[in-house]
Parts: structure tokens; sequence; C-alpha cells
């Protein structure tokens, strides 16, 4: 440990001290270094950086351990990574936890341990810094002392506990204890009771395996043990911390800070064990059940069973501890160095003695890699070389000499101790190799075992050279002499020894016996790369070689629904075969997400889906809960033509007979469905939209229910084991059976058959059909000990159909959240669900933690964003779009996350993917509700519509948690559903959640409901009383006054776009032109005033000879001419002449034959084409308004009115969707599509008085004048606070008042006879009291004149 120079000493570097710790620039492995004298139990670590300077650690890695020259790395459960690499010459990132340091020089950064660190020595390595200044740093550690009794077994030894009594009995237990080894197998704990009853704990494989049953019986079909395994790697020499809780069946066991939590098999829930338990291995193994495994051969410290401190007793040599072997009161560490090889070329050269007719070189080595060099030798004298590769997973031995055969053989070809099929050498444990070669022999052993030793004879030469190369070979060859073209080894390697000699790792590692590149000695510094710590790269084999490089990958098994893994040296895969899974966990379903529900996945979700797919009834596979945890299970699909039921059927179908059962010990008829768990069915009716389950009880002076408001005698239980107290064919909520609903009940005072308590035999039977209740789990049964009691029940198959996943919609109407549960998510999670809107932005989901957070969210109208913390920052994935989301369309949004990557999807886009660095680490904890259509705090709503929420293969039910007066609705509606007023004209309604407007594009009208041209004039002037509806006189459309021979050309479709379009559909198909190229309806409507005829009102030209005209004839009567092929149709709108100045009103609608007419109020007129005309108003071009100035063959009727032109008024013409007078007078593009000559000004005088009025509110009347606006106030409360304050002072007012007059009723000017009385003010009596003299008669005044 070095440092800047003395004031920046390792001295300064408690928190808050006057400077700080910095090391010597020079130093390229800087590290600070704690030793705290004895060990501690340290629970957080807090930096700052170096008192007023630029100097501070942002990034820093834990080291811990028991002696200086071994390391652990702390793994922060929670956190992951960051992308740091600092070698081109390395392809892989190996580090654990770096902590985030300092922003600042000043402030504090504390972490909190997940677990907590058992050590006496911590090193801090630091990462990454301020590049503003240099390393800094001030350190604080917060723990306590920790108290050891200590216990060393070595493989024979052993202590037991007796009991004081012969049997103990427990429904809860608490056991915890730390240990260490090197070794990989051996019993840590282990008692047993005479009923099948057992408990142990051991170590197989380097993971910890703890095996526990609480007992087994003939009655009971179900078996009692659980096994379940937690942690690996676990013989590295440093101290790990087991405790096991136990309450009945559940169980949590926790290793190092991870947590397994499990239910036991079986159906009891008391631990009995008999006389005694062991620790270290097992006393008279001959006389236990337990088969024989190997002694425990470490350290155990602070063992606590039930409250009990074994190791004091066992230090203090109480009697009721005994001893088998020599146990010792220490712990004897053995200390190796491992070298780690993590690069493409690195290698260690050992020096030899030359020219020695025998060979001798042992080493033990880890590794995951199949293949890698591990031995290079050549012979002096130019005879050759040796060289031994693990290949393949076994350890390959070849030598060459000139001009002859390679020698090769295999070594360890018997089956090894971990594993069948043995030759697996690269499973991640050590292995000990031993290579011993003469002249003419060699000899290979593995492990050790004599049964996997290799001897060869074979004529050979052998003269031992100057150089071993371990690991890899350097380059160029013709210079370092290593000529071996295999892939360097990457793994570990320890107790190298050369020509019997240890080769010093400490030496090694100063140079100063050897040479190497890119190694790393067990604190994982690589002695050649300086810039190491700079960029935080963490290489190494700590300890005994636990580092990441040989960690266990595949423990916890990260690979879902049973899939397999496999693992290399830096990373691990999941084999999804088989499975009906897919995804780089075998997450999601195969071959589509569940939500695609893709008819192609290998099991349906329930068999309705089947029932789509074309199945028929049978047995068949579902998986309810998509990509959730659950496994598939067999049901029977009962496939109909209209709907498909799934049943279940289980244990208790037929009759179950109940006697001697009470109160307070009634029968648990548990339910066991066939081929599913409680669970797996749960999910299956959480996903139906109906569910059904037959329930009976027959009872013989047996009481069910007892009453409404007593305590039920027997009940039944459904999901989540929640108990619900009413009987089949009855609601919940209410405690009654069917017959109490129809009043109908064989006591009229009981509400259940079975309440009567009658002695013959009655029934209470029916359907329970809540769906979020089913299904049953257990049937409990209580009074049937009385004589002659008996009772028996019956439950049928659950039956459910339908899907409720699809469409389970809420809508957003204003800034609310609908609160969930906490999303239990772990090591992954997908999240899909479909959003619909018109806002900008607004949240969708969150879930915020104290240190992990989700949330998905529309950023932008263009973006959506997903965005988590998953221990190391924000990181943001977004799917940017060249449209809107916001289009009021459905949108399907997919996130996934899990150990390997992040990625999100919206519609049909392509994934934005963001890959995690090999060995990240995910644990998604939060503890906070989750917020589905807001942040937290109703931050940034979301308005809009959601639909389909699933999280891990669950559905939310949204709406279930809809609450219309917070502003979150059931289904997708808004404001446009029903409004308070319609869009008028055509306009259409666009629906903003919060509130709606009216599009008036397409309408002849303007303003907020399309129901007004300039202005709207309420009757009675501006002005109107408080209160009083805009009542519309006169709703204005958008016209114009045409002057003789004015007209307008509106172009429908230009000839450049005519042509090509006319092209492509004699390309595409002459027969089928593009949509609405020919127009098989149209929806015309105008009105106008006049006094002239004749004239041509409307006109439609095409670039054939069809058209439509509206015209005012010589007579004043209007008349519509219709040309669609060969011959013009006429029509008679009116026979009344038209022209006499006032407004009128045409509408025309044409549905292919059929033309419907309406010309002012009259009613509407239906007629038909002949069936001989085409129905097709083909290439419509032009509108004309006023006057034809068309070019080319125009009607001579035509012709006949279209001189001198129309004069008069035109308002709110619509030809489909075209408004060419709003176009001119109100544009809203900058494109002018029209052309007029004359003069044309805008003008309403042709618009139609309303039929009826439109009653528009006062608060959503743009134009209220009115001086006085009744508002509506959302204050309630606080109205209701005021008065009850205003009415709190009044009272105090009043009885103040009161007060006041008390206490002066006697007071005032009297004028009296009476003399007034003199006080003794020195005598010895008191003065009479003024409370005696109230019952004086009262004096009467005298006249003032006397």
């Amino acid at each position: 440990m070095s440092s800047y120079n003395i004031f920046y000493s390792a001295s300064f570097a408690r928190l808050h001290s006057t400077s700080g710790w910095s090391p010597d620039p020079r130093d390229k492995q800087p590290w600070l270094q704690i030793d705290l004298m004895q060990k501690h139990r340290i629970n957080a670590v807090a930096t700052q950086g170096t008192f007023n300077t630029y100097d501070w650690l942002t990034r820093y890695i834990v080291l811990y351990g028991d002696h200086p020259t071994s390391w652990k790395p702390f793994f922060q459960q929670g956190s992951n990574w960051r992308p740091l690499t600092w070698s081109k010459v390395l392809t892989m990132t190996l580090h654990p936890q770096t902590f985030f340091g300092n922003v600042n020089e000043s402030g504090v950064v504390r972490h909190d341990l997940h677990y907590p660190i058992l050590a006496r020595y911590i090193r801090i390595i630091p990462v990454a810094w301020n590049p503003r200044g240099k390393i800094g740093l001030r350190l604080g550690l917060y723990g306590c002392p920790y108290r050891s009794h200590v216990l060393y077994f070595d493989g024979d030894d052993a202590i037991s506990y007796r009991f004081r009594a012969k049997r103990v009995s427990t429904f809860e237990d608490d056991i915890s204890f730390n240990f260490k080894t090197l070794e990989q197998d051996g019993v840590l704990m282990h008692g047993e009771g005479s009923q099948g009853d057992y408990i142990t704990v051991e170590l197989k494989q380097a993971q910890l395996l703890l095996h526990i049953s609480l007992g087994s019986s003939p009655l009971h079909a179900s078996e009692g043990h659980t096994t379940v395994a937690v942690g690996s790697l676990l013989d590295d020499q440093h101290w790990h911390s087991l405790h096991i809780e136990r309450l009945g069946h559940y169980v949590n066991l926790t290793l190092d800070g991870e947590v397994k939590r499990f239910r036991c098999r079986g159906t009891f829930d008391q631990l009995d064990l008999e006389t005694e338990v062991f620790f270290g291995g097992v006393i008279n193994h001959d006389k236990q059940h337990l088969t024989y495994r190997q002694n425990f051969r470490g350290c155990v410290e602070n063992i606590m069973f039930n409250g009990v401190n074994i190791a004091d007793l066992a230090r203090h040599r109480r009697p009721n501890i005994r001893f088998e072997g020599n146990v010792g009161h220490y712990c004897r560490d053995q200390l190796m160095t491992p070298i780690t090889f993590a690069g493409i070329n690195n290698y260690v050269q050992v020096p030899g003695i030359p020219r020695r007719n025998r060979l001798a070189v042992s080493f033990r080595f880890r590794s995951w890699d199949t293949v890698g060099l591990l031995l290079y030798t050549g012979f002096d004298d130019h005879l050759g070389s040796l060289e031994m590769v693990l290949s393949e997973g076994q350890v390959n031995v070849s030598i060459a000499q000139p001009g002859k055969k390679k020698l090769e053989f295999a070594a360890g070809e018997l089956e090894s101790q971990h594993g069948a099929g043995g030759h697996r050498l690269n499973d991640g444990f050590w292995h000990s190799v031993h290579l011993v070669a003469r002249e003419g022999s060699a000899v290979v052993t593995i492990d050790d075992d004599d049964g996997a030793e290799f001897r060869v004879a074979h004529p050979f030469q052998l003269r031992t050279g100057s150089q071993y190369f371990f690991g890899g070979c350097p380059k160029p060859a013709s210079v370092t002499g290593c000529r071996s073209n295999q892939t360097a080894f990457h793994g570990c390697l320890q107790m190298l020894n050369v020509d019997m000699q240890p080769v010093d790792v400490e030496l090694l590692a100063q140079q100063r016996q050897a040479q190497y590149y890119n190694v790393f000695f067990n604190t994982g510094i690589d002695r050649d790369k300086g810039a190491a710590w700079q960029w935080g790269e963490w290489r190494g084999c700590a300890g005994a070689g636990t580092g990441t490089l040989c960690a266990l990958r595949c423990t916890p098994n990260l690979c879902e629904h049973d899939s397999r893994c496999i693992q290399s040296w830096d990373d691990f895969m999941c084999i999804c075969d088989l499975t009906g899974y897919k995804g780089e966990t075998c997450h999601k379903c195969e071959p589509g997400a569940p939500w695609v529900r893709d008819s192609r996945a290998l099991y349906k979700e329930t068999c309705d889906a089947y029932r789509v797919s074309g199945k028929t009834s049978g047995n068949y596979t579902i998986d309810p809960d998509g990509s959730g945890p659950l496994k598939p299970f067999t049901v029977y699909c009962d496939i109909r033509e209209d709907r498909a039921w799934t049943i279940i059927r289980h244990n208790r179908h037929y009759g179950t007979r109940v006697t001697g059962s009470s109160v307070d010990q009634p029968y648990l008829g548990a339910v066991e469905y066939w081929n599913a768990s409680w669970a797996e069915v749960s999910a299956l009716a959480n996903a139906s939209e109906y569910c059904e389950q037959r329930i009976e009880l027959h009872c013989y002076n047996s009481r069910l229910l007892n009453t409404p408001s007593g305590l039920p005698f027997s009940f039944w239980m459904g999901r989540n084991d929640e108990r619900h107290y009413y009987w089949g064919g009855s609601r919940p909520g209410i405690q009654r059976c069917a017959c109490g609903l129809d009043k109908n009940c064989a006591d009229p005072q009981y509400f259940c058959n079975c309440d009567a308590d009658h002695a013959i035999w009655r029934t209470d039977k029916g359907l329970l059909t809540f769906v979020d209740h089913l299904p049953v789990t257990q049937v409990v049964v209580g009074d049937t000990n009385r004589t002659g009691s008996e009772a028996q029940f019956l439950l049928g198959p659950l039956r459910c159909y339908g899907d409720r996943n699809t469409w389970n919609t809420v809508s957003f109407n204003r800034g609310a959240a609908l609160i969930f549960p906490t999303f239990q998510a772990n090591h992954s999670l997908d999240i899909s669900f479909y959003f619909k809107t018109t806002a900008q932005s607004g949240v969708f989901l969150e879930n915020p933690g104290y240190r992990n957070y989700i949330r998905i969210e529309l950023n932008t109208t263009r973006d959506v964003a997903f965005i988590f913390d998953i221990g190391n920052g924000d990181e943001n994935l977004t799917v940017r779009s060249v449209v809107p989301w916001n289009d009021d369309e459905w949108h399907q949004v997919k996130a996934e996350l899990n150990v390997k990557l992040a990625r999100l999807r919206v519609d049909k886009l392509p994934w934005v993917v963001r890959p995690f660095p090999p060995q990240s680490f995910v644990r998604l904890e939060f503890d906070r509700p989750l917020y589905v259509g807001a942040a937290e705090h109703k931050m940034r709503p979301f308005l809009g519509c959601l639909r389909a929420l699933r999280m891990n293969g669950v559905t939310l039910n949204l709406e279930g948690k809809a609450n219309e007066t917070e502003g979150v609705r059931v289904n997708c509606t808004g404001y446009c559903q029903d409004p308070p007023v319609p869009c008028q004209n055509s306009g259409l309604c666009v629906e903003r959640y919060s509130h709606y407007t009216c599009n008036c594009s397409i309408s002849a009208f303007t303003g907020p409901f399309c129901n007004h041209g300039e202005c709207c004039v309420p009757r009675g002037g501006r002005g109107r009383g408080a209160g009083a509806p805009l009542t519309l006189s006169s709703p204005t459309d958008i016209g114009g006054y045409f002057e003789e021979g004015t007209w307008v050309r509106y172009n429908i479709l230009p000839m450049s776009l005519y042509a090509a379009r006319e092209f492509a559909s004699i390309v595409s198909s002459p027969w089928q032109p593009l949509p609405g190229y020919n127009l098989t309806s149209e929806e015309v409507s105008f009105s106008f005033s006049t006094t002239s005829a004749p004239a041509v009102l409307l006109y439609v030209s095409t670039f054939v000879k069809d058209y439509m005209a509206v015209l005012i004839k010589d007579d004043g009567s209007l008349q519509l001419r219709y040309q669609l092929g060969t011959s013009p149709y006429v029509f008679t709108l009116t026979n009344k002449p038209v022209t006499d100045g006032r407004p009128h009103r045409v509408n025309i609608t044409r549905l292919h034959r059929t033309l419907y007419t309406q010309v002012d109020y009259l009613p509407i007129v239906e007629q038909q084409f002949s069936l001989f005309v085409d129905s097709k108003l083909d290439s419509p071009k032009n509108l004309y308004l006023g006057r034809v100035m068309e070019t080319g063959v125009i009607d001579p009727e035509i012709q006949r009115y279209n001189t001198p032109g129309f004069s008069g008024c035109l308002s709110g013409v619509k030809f489909n969707t075209l408004v060419p007078l709003k176009a001119i007078f109100h544009p809203t593009s900058p494109l002018r599509p029209y052309s007029i000559r004359g003069e044309l000004v805008e003008s309403s005088c042709a618009s139609m008085l309303p039929l009826s009025t439109l009653l528009i509110p006062p608060e959503m009347d743009p134009w209220y004048m009115a001086t006085e606006f009744p508002h509506v106030h959302d204050d309630g409360w606080v109205g209701i606070i005021i008065g009850f304050v205003i009415f709190l002072l009044l009272l105090l007012s009043g009885l103040l008042v009161l007060l006041y007059f008390y206490h002066h009723r006697y007071k005032g000017s009297y004028h009296t006879n009476e003399p007034k009385a003199i006080q003794d003010y020195g005598g010895a009596t008191k003065p009479p009291s003024a409370r005696k003299e109230q019952n004086l008669p009262q004096i009467l005044e005298e006249p003032r004149g006397d």
C-alpha cells in the first residue's frame, strides 16, 4: 500500500478526517487495506473523497478475507454491470460488484451490504476516479466485533448434541452456523427420528444441499422427502453463512444472502427427532438410517440450534455434547495461491532442470472450457517435445520426436467422482494431474485416483528441457521455443510442481523465478497490465479459486422451465429443446410470445385456443400463465361449436366420509388436482372468463354454516388459501346456502338444510361460480364428533371456458393510477400490453423500489421508452417511430429483461436490444406497489386506454381495479361515447380521454361543435342570463355570395394524378380500379337562396362522359341530372319555384343504384336507377359552383341553363368529404385546389334555420358573455371545512357573550336608602361569602325624587 506523501497516508483515510488517502502515482496496482485486528461483522461501507481537493473515487471493488494473502470479492446482490473494457487483447471482462463511489469530495456515499461480511481484513481496489483529480479516499466500515466459537473437523471427527428429552417435536426451527472448507463433499449436520423424520445439511460437489422430511405414513400417498440446493463452489476456504428457518411446512434457506423459500412435501408439519443431532459428520454411522456419506473437513463456527449455542457447549465440554475423534477449537487454514489464466495469449514460463532422464510435473486445475493447453515443454538435444492438452473434457498427452510417429494417449478413462461418463474434467472443480515420464514409459494420474491412472510403454528418448510453459505459448515460437498450436487455457492453476520442486507463486508474481503474461495472482491483479485497476477489471480465482472465472454459472440455474444449462468459463447457455419455450433463458413461449396467441405454439393457454385451431374433444396440455414460472399440465377439453370447456378432475370427485371432527380439530380435505398444482389450476381460473365447481355436503346430525353471524362449522378454502363461508348456489359475502337464497331450507330459522341439525340425511349443494375464489383447494368439516354425527362431501371437477386475458380494458380519463401488489420479478421479466391514446406523453406502468425500478412510458408522441435500474443506474431502451403513437389506434408493447439482455418492441417494429456483458447479475427486488396508468404519486399520468396487461404470464385484472369516480372506466370509453354536446353537421368526435374535440375538416361548419360559421349569435343578443343555455337561432354554415357570372372550380383529381392512377389500374388489374377512383356512392349537401333562373348550382365533371348536376330550370323548379354510362337520368327535386329569395337546403345521397333526396324539411324521397345503368360515377374530375366552365363536350341541357350564371348565395357545400367554400374562406392547407372567376364574397345569407335548437351548457360555451358564471365547485370538502370553522367561531362568540352576562348579572348603579356596609379589614373574622348573599331578598329601588 503506497501513499502520495506523508500527508496522504493511510492513517488519514477515516471518514471526515482532515485529509485522505492517495496512492503514489507511480503505483500501478493501488489498494487500501484495513486490518481490524480481529474478525468483524461488517454491514455497510461508506466513502468520501480527500478533503478540500478534486480527488475522489467514482467506482471501487471490495475484497475481504481472514488472511492478507487470501481474498474474496464481494458480490452485491441486485447490482449489475457496466461495460468496462481496458484491453483489446482480452475478449471478456470479469469483475465483481463495483460499488459506486462519490460525485464530490465532501459527500458520504454509503452502501448497505445485502449480507454481512465476516472478515478481519478489508481491501479497497480503486476502479475509477474523478478525471480532474487523482485517487482520493476516506473510508468508513459499519459493523461490530464478531465473537466466534470455532470447531475444526478433519474428516473423521463429529459431535452430537443430546436432547434433554428422548424425543423432540418442533413446529418451528431456527438453525444457523458458518463454515469454510477446501473439500467438495461432507456432512455438516444430521438429525433423524423413528417415524421417518430427518434433516440433513451436506456439501456435495461444493454445493450445499438441505434434505428434510417431516415424516411419512402409509395412510398418506404423498412423499415427505424434500431436497433443496443452494450456492456453488463453496470449497473456497472462505466463510459462508447458513441460516435455516422453518415454520410448519414452510422453510427459508439462506446462504450468504441468497434466500431459497420452499414448502416441504407431505402432510405433516412437525419435525420429530430422536435423542440427538450431529454436526461435522455422523457418529455410529451404522446405527443411522442415513446412507454413508463423507464427514465434513473444515471449520464450523457459532452453531446455533433452536437457541442453543452448540459450539459454546462443545468448547466447554458440556455433558450433553458427545465427541467423535479429535475435534479442535481452532481453524486451520490451508493457504494456496491460485493463478488465473484469462487472456488470449496468457502463459506462465517456469524454469526446470535440463538434461535429466526423468520428467515429473504436477498441478491442480479447474476450468469450464473444453479445450486448452495445460503444459508444453521441449526436450533438450532436439529430441522433441511433450504437450498436455485439455481436450473435450479430458487430458490428452502427446510426445513428438523427430523421425518418429507422435505418441498420443488420453488420461482419465475411468468414471470420475463428478459425473457419469468420466472424462469431463471441465466441470469447474479442482482436478489434480501428476505426470511422471522416463525413457520408454509415462504415467498420468488424475485426481490421485489409481482407477484414473494411465500408463504407456513405448520406446522414446527423454532429456528434460530448461523451460516449462503452462497455460499457453509466448510468441514468437522461434525465439521462445514453445511450438504448440493449441488454444490457450482459460481457468485456474495452483500447486505447480516441476522436477519435484514446488513453484513459489509469490516469487513468480515478482518475476524473480519465472515469466508470465496476462495472468492474475489471487487478488486478480494483472501484474503485466498496470492499467487494470484503472478500468476495474476483476480476474481471479480468489482464495482457493472461486473468483468469477471459475464460478458455477449454472447454479443457481437461471434457465427456466426445466431447461438445461451448459456453461463455459465466462458464460452460460440455456438449452430449450422440448420445453415448449424459447429465448435466452427459455422464458418465452415457443415459437411466439403468449400474448401473440400463436397457433403454432407447443402448448395453448386454454382449451378455447385448441378449439380455434380446429381440434376436437380430448386430453390436451395447456399453459395458462404462458411465460410464467408454472409448468404446463394436462386437462380434458370438451370442445363444442360455440365454446370449449376446460375440465380438471381431482381426488375428491367421489364422496369423502367424515366422522370425529370438531371445530378445534376439523377434518382437512385437501383437494389434489390431477397433473396440476394449486397454483397452476389457479392460473387457469384467473385466465378464464367463467368457471364453476359443484360442491355438496350430505349431513346426518351435522351442522354446516350455523348462522349468518356465527362461526361456521364447515367451510371451504379457495385461491391463495382464503377461507370462504358461503356454500354452493349462494353468493360471496353472505353466509348462506342455496336454500337460504330460495327460502326453502328444512328449518326456516336457518339458511342451510344441514344447519337444522336433524337426525336424518340432509343435503346442501350448488355451483360455486365466483372466478376469483376458485379453485377449491380444501374442504374443512368440523361438526361430526357427536354421537351419531356424520357427514359426506363431494366436489365436482373445475370447469372453465373463455379467455379474459385478451380483452381486459380500462380507460384513464384523468390523472389516476391503479395500484397492484409489488411485482415479483426475481431474475427475469416480460411485460406486454396494448395502448391507445391521443395524449403526447404518459407513464403506462411503474414499479419503484429502494434499489431497483422499472418504468414503461410514452416519452414523446413518437417514442416509447423502457427505463429501468437493476443496480448500476438508469438504463433506457427507446423505440422510435416515424409516425406518432398517439393516433388513437391500438399499439402493442413488449418488454423483456433477463440476465442476458433487455429489449423493447412496439407493434411490428424491430426489437431494440441492450445486451448485457457476460456474468451480469439481475435480481429485481421491489419494495413498493406496482402503479398502472401513472408513476408513483400520480406523476406523469397516462390518458387513454390500456388492455391485456400481462407481467410474467399473469394477466392483471385492470377492470377489477377500475373506479370511475377516480377517473378510470371499464372498457375503452371516453367522452365521445356519450358527449355532453354532440359534434354537429358531420363533424367527427376526436377522443382526448380527459376531454373531447370536434374535427370539422369534413364539415361545412366550424366552431367547437361544428355548428356555426363565422359567428354564433345567441337568441336575444350576446348577453345572456346566468345559467341560461345557449340556443342557436342560426347555426350559420360557411357560404358565399355569387354575383352574376361568378363561378368556382374545385379540383377533385388533377390530370397528372389521374394518368398515374389510370396506369396503376391498368398494370394491377384493368377490371379492378383503385379504391376511391370510381365512385359508387355520393353524399351531397348545400343550401342556397336566389331570385333568378335558370342556373347551374352544382356540377361534377369527370374524365369521361359521366357527370352529376343540380339545376334551376326556367320555371324555378329544382332538378337533379345524373349520367352514369350511356344516357342521363333526370330527377325532379321540387315542382314549386325555389327562386323566392329564401334559403333552401338540398341533401342528395346515392348508394349504388338507390337515390335518396330531400329538399328543405320535406320528406325523404327514395328512387331507383335502372338495372342496366352503371352504378359508378367514373373518374370524377372537377366540382363547379355557379357556372360550368368545363372544356370538351358538355350536355346540351347543361349548356341551356349555364347562361348567364347563378346569382345569389350558396352555403355549406359538401361533396363527400370535400367542402370547397370552407377551403376558400377558412383554409387549413397552403395548397389551393380551386380557382375563382368573378366576385365571391363570404356570406351566410343562404343558411337554413335549424329544425331544433342545440342546448349547450354555459361552462362548455366559449362564446358565453354573461357577467356571472355558474361555477359548480369541485371543492366540497373545502366548503364543509370553512362552514365548520365559521360555526365554531360563532359558537365561541356566543359563549363569550354568555360568560360576560353571567359575571355581570348583579353589577350596575343601584340607588337605595340602605347604607353601604363597612368592612373591618383588621378583624379576625372573614367577610361574609358572596355566595351566601345570593339568597337575600330583592332590594327595590326608590324614586330619585324622594
